[in-house]
């Protein structure tokens, strides 16, 4: 007997089970059968075992390259902020000590060759998983061991892009990233091309709590919320009032559940705020959001 028919039995077992029983939806034997589905759960206390060692494994993901830069404000784009912001975080955290870091982007902007390389090589097996993990995911929904759920609506990725974001969750997978951090900042649909929007602030999107790294995410970007709490305003867009919003869609947080680790997608603030176009201080803002976001991490693994 295959294991996706196992598994179908066992999920019909337990709705059925849950329907006699009149048991609600949320926190029932249905909703935790998405972890027969998705794996073994990302759990915190591992990953501050795992830090005793030295071993925790991050990986930086500046959003966006030079030809798909995201979005611009006058000029000033979104690939090229995040590049920087990266890459300042990527110093901070070596110079660390406790963390092995990894970086997709160079500070100017494009994708670093060993990213572009795996991309290329991996292509078809990147191909695979996308599609194995999407499979996996609507028979989760189909049978109701997961609710899907959309809080706040983001473009598709083009198929290019589509296909880095899932390759870059599979190398992380396959290489043993505990956390990966995408670095962004935000913009609205129907803002007028080079004048200011009317929203500003943070945001950080975490993988939904029914995913196996959506609690330990969860838990990880709080403390990083925290220290950027300290130095700049959470965002006043009204769908991410709550600052740390759970996500099913983003390709970055793990969508389909496709990620084994901690993620998270940090929107650092609106691509129009004067502290990001102007370019005297954007180094300075730049060097002291990665600082904030270095000092929740490692409040996060010291908090003992």
């Amino acid at each position: 007997m295959t294991r996706r028919i196992k598994l179908t039995i066992a999920a019909l077992l337990i709705l059925i089970i849950s329907y006699y029983l009149d048991i609600a939806y949320m926190g029932t034997a249905a909703y935790y059968l998405a972890g027969v589905f998705f794996g073994k759960e990302v759990r915190s206390e591992e990953l501050l075992e795992k830090y005793k060692s030295g071993n925790i494994k991050i990986l930086i993901v500046p959003g966006h390259d030079e030809e798909n830069y995201g979005t611009q404000y006058r000029g000033v784009t979104e690939a090229s902020i995040n590049a920087e912001l990266g890459n300042y975080l990527f110093d901070s955290l070596q110079k660390d000590g406790k963390f092995s870091v990894f970086i997709t982007n160079k500070i100017t902007g494009e994708h670093n060759d060993w990213i572009l390389d795996y991309v290329k090589t991996q292509n078809t097996a990147i191909a695979a998983f996308k599609e194995k993990v999407k499979a996996v995911f609507k028979n989760a929904v189909k049978i109701g061991a997961v609710k899907r759920e959309t809080k706040v609506y983001h473009n598709p990725a083009a198929d290019n892009t589509s296909q880095i974001l899932y390759g870059i969750n599979k190398w992380a997978n396959d290489n043993g990233a505990d956390i990966v951090l995408h670095i962004h900042l935000n913009d609205y649909p129907g803002r007028k091309y080079d004048l200011p929007g009317k929203y500003a602030g943070f945001a950080i999107y975490v993988p939904d709590d029914q995913f196996p790294n959506g609690k330990a995410s969860m838990e990880v970007a709080g403390y990083i919320k925290e220290e950027l709490d300290k130095i700049a305003d959470g965002s006043d867009f009204p769908g991410e009032k709550e600052i740390l919003i759970e996500d099913q869609q983003l390709i970055a947080v793990g969508s389909n559940a496709s990620r084994d680790g901690v993620s998270m997608l940090i929107e650092y603030g609106y691509i129009y705020e004067s502290k990001f176009f102007n370019k005297e201080l954007r180094p300075f803002v730049l060097r002291e959001l990665a600082e904030a976001t270095h000092r929740g991490l490692a409040n996060f693994f010291r908090q003992n």
